[in-house]
C-alpha cells in the first residue's frame, strides 16, 4: 500500500468511523473542548492495534449501557468513540445521546439534500466498489481494532455495519462536480461548508 493512497484510506476511513460527532460537537462548543493537536497527534502516531483494541472495547461495554436501539445505537458507538479519542470533556449520558441523535438526523438530511435537490442517486454496487477500492484494503490499526471490539471482520464491518456512512462518501463523489460548477470553486473545504449550510438550513 503507498503512501498516498494509506494517506487517502486514512482520511476516508477517519470520516467513516469517527464523523459521528465532529459536527455536532461544533454545534456545542461552550459544553465540548477538544484534545490540543499535538495530543491528538500523539495518538495517531504512537496508538498499536492493541491500544485501539482496548479504546474500542471500553467503548462498546460503556455503549451497552445505554437503553437504545439500532440504528440509534451505532451512533452512540461512534460518539463514544470519538469522545475518547478527541474530547477533553467527558460528555454526560444525556449529551451522547442528543450528540448521537443529532448527527444520526443530520446524515440523514445531507443524503435527502443530495437526493432531492440534486438528483444524486448511488447503487448498491456503486457503494460495494467504493468499499473493496479503499477501506476492504486497509491495514491501519485504528481500522482492524474498530473491527475486532464489535466482533466483525474487516468486511462485515465496512459492507454492513459501517455502509452507511460509505454510501455518504459515495455520494460526495457524485457530488463534487456538481456543487463545483455551482458554487464556481474547487476548494474542497468550501463546498464541504457550503453543502453542510444547506444541510443545516433544512435541519433547522
Amino acid at each position: 500500500m503507498t503512501a498516498r493512497f494509506k494517506s487517502l484510506l486514512l482520511c476516508t476511513l477517519s470520516l467513516a468511523i469517527f464523523t459521528a460527532a465532529c459536527q455536532s460537537a461544533a454545534s456545542q462548543p461552550e459544553t465540548i473542548e477538544m484534545k490540543s493537536e499535538e495530543e491528538q497527534r500523539q495518538i495517531v502516531d504512537n496508538f498499536t492495534f492493541d491500544d485501539y483494541k482496548k479504546l474500542f472495547d471500553d467503548v462498546i461495554i460503556e455503549a451497552n449501557q445505554f437503553d437504545v436501539e439500532e440504528p440509534l445505537r451505532k451512533w452512540v458507538i461512534r460518539t463514544l468513540a470519538e469522545e475518547k479519542l478527541y474530547y477533553e470533556t467527558d460528555l454526560t449520558d444525556a449529551q451522547v445521546i442528543a450528540l448521537s441523535t443529532e448527527a444520526m438526523e443530520q446524515d440523514v438530511s445531507w443524503k435527502t439534500v443530495a437526493r432531492e435537490t440534486y438528483n444524486i442517486h448511488v447503487t448498491e454496487d456503486e457503494i460495494d466498489r467504493f468499499i473493496q477500492q479503499g477501506p476492504d484494503q486497509s491495514d491501519l490499526p485504528i481500522h482492524l481494532a474498530y473491527a475486532s471490539a464489535l466482533g466483525l471482520s474487516l468486511q462485515a464491518l465496512n459492507h454492513q455495519f459501517d455502509r452507511d456512512l460509505y454510501e455518504k462518501n459515495t455520494i460526495w463523489l457524485r457530488l463534487i462536480p456538481v456543487l463545483e460548477k455551482k458554487h464556481g470553486t474547487t476548494d474542497n473545504n468550501k463546498l464541504v461548508e457550503r453543502y453542510e449550510a444547506e444541510v443545516n438550513a433544512r435541519l433547522d
